[in-house]
């Protein structure tokens, strides 16, 4: 019986495969298939994400007050609902925490020397802030207990913090947060506690802009694996809407350090946002927030209604590991603080258009010139010193 043609050409090519693979090994040939995949390229592998921060977050004793729902109980979420989407945007969330929760054991209270309800950590948590500052001018304000009582309950909370601390241990253990596998190192130091000395041989208790410490921090996170380092300052003159030559050495002495953004706070206003080449950082340009002024306060002097979210846009290529910040945006925001009956007290906006139809009636009504004024201060402070960072697109 004949075969057919291709069961023919199928024994013979069994019968001499074992001789074309022995003369191919003795001969050197490269496996057909190995070379093939070898010189195909390697596509990139990007990786994209966000890191975003406000300013400071404060809690007079008119904003708990209007807060309170029932003995001890408090609900600062409706403060927060009409910009709660673009808190929940970033990757990495952070936020300056300026005060301290002390607990009901001592009444809560605002200005001068704050305490504040726990009620209010849970809120930040819950609308989608996930790292919070710590060091800051009102970090001393409930002594030493109020500093361990406050790291204790924003890490139950499920808070990441940094800037206070328990023990010199853990001063010295620098935070490393990871961000879809990217190593980002997150430090926090304060110019003053408002002249509140802290406990007797406890200077760990809370980070002083100190240079010696900054550097040490900033070479210890690099030999932990960071890949991005952020530096948050508490800093400035209050209320001055440009910065000081002491927020400039600081800012620039980070950088030649090797920081890869600078955030600032303690202003309670605007100051500009720019870009700095990077010394020993990871990226090229370092993006610098000298102040993002308020996020949320019942201040009232002129500009302490305004704030800002930064959102810092990068990628990291997984085969070459470099890190690029592609982008720098901001959401301008403006604080409504209830000039008049309405159903809301302090109340964040995102200042984006005064006649967005989104916006309550109360503030259509009576606030359209107030959001107005909002947007083009931050506008224009942005524009203070580069123009290269926009305001956020808008969805």
């Amino acid at each position: 019986m004949r075969l057919n043609k291709p069961m023919h050409r199928l024994k013979i090519l069994l019968l001499i495969l074992p001789f074309i693979c022995v003369q191919s090994k003795c001969s050197g040939t490269k496996d057909l298939t190995a070379q093939t995949n070898d010189s195909l390229p390697l596509a990139d592998s990007i990786v994209t994400f966000t890191i975003s921060s406000v300013g400071d977050l404060m809690c007079h004793s008119t904003q708990f007050n209007f807060a309170k729902v029932a003995e001890d109980s408090f609900n600062f979420e409706p403060c927060f609902e009409y910009i709660l989407p673009w808190l929940q945007k970033p990757d990495l969330l952070l936020g300056n925490l300026e005060t301290t929760l002390a607990g009901n054991k001592q009444a809560y209270s605002g200005f001068p020397y704050f305490n504040t309800p726990d009620d209010y950590a849970i809120a930040l948590k819950n609308i989608g802030f996930d790292f919070l500052i710590t060091a800051n001018n009102h970090s001393n304000d409930t002594g030493e207990k109020g500093i361990l009582r406050t790291i204790k309950q924003l890490n139950a909370f499920g808070f990441n913090t940094t800037g206070t601390y328990t023990s010199q241990n853990d001063r010295d253990s620098i935070r490393i947060v990871d961000v879809k596998g990217v190593k980002i190192a997150i430090m926090a130091y304060s110019y003053s506690t408002n002249g509140l000395p802290l406990a007797t041989g406890k200077p760990w208790l809370v980070n002083m802009c100190d240079s010696v410490l900054i550097k040490r921090d900033i070479e210890t996170s690099r030999s932990l694996g960071a890949e991005l380092v952020v530096v948050f300052y508490h800093f400035g003159e209050e209320y001055q809407r440009l910065p000081s030559k002491y927020q400039e050495n600081f800012v620039n002495f980070a950088v030649d350090c090797g920081a890869d953004v600078v955030f600032g706070s303690h202003t309670h206003v605007l100051q500009p946002a720019t870009f700095i080449k990077g010394v020993n950082s990871t990226v090229d340009s370092v993006f610098v927030a000298y102040s993002m002024g308020n996020f949320i306060s019942n201040q009232q002097d002129e500009y302490t209604d305004e704030g800002v979210i930064f959102n810092l846009h990068f990628e990291k290529n997984l085969h070459s590991n470099k890190i690029v910040l592609t982008k720098a945006d901001y959401v301008p925001t403006w604080v409504y603080k209830g000039k008049h009956e309405a159903k809301k007290l302090h109340v964040v906006f995102p200042a984006f258009d005064p006649n967005d139809p989104k916006l309550p009636e109360f503030v259509q009504q009576f606030y359209k010139d107030e959001i107005q004024k909002a947007i083009t201060n931050t506008t224009k402070t942005m524009n203070t010193y580069t123009s290269s960072i926009k305001p956020a697109t808008i969805e």
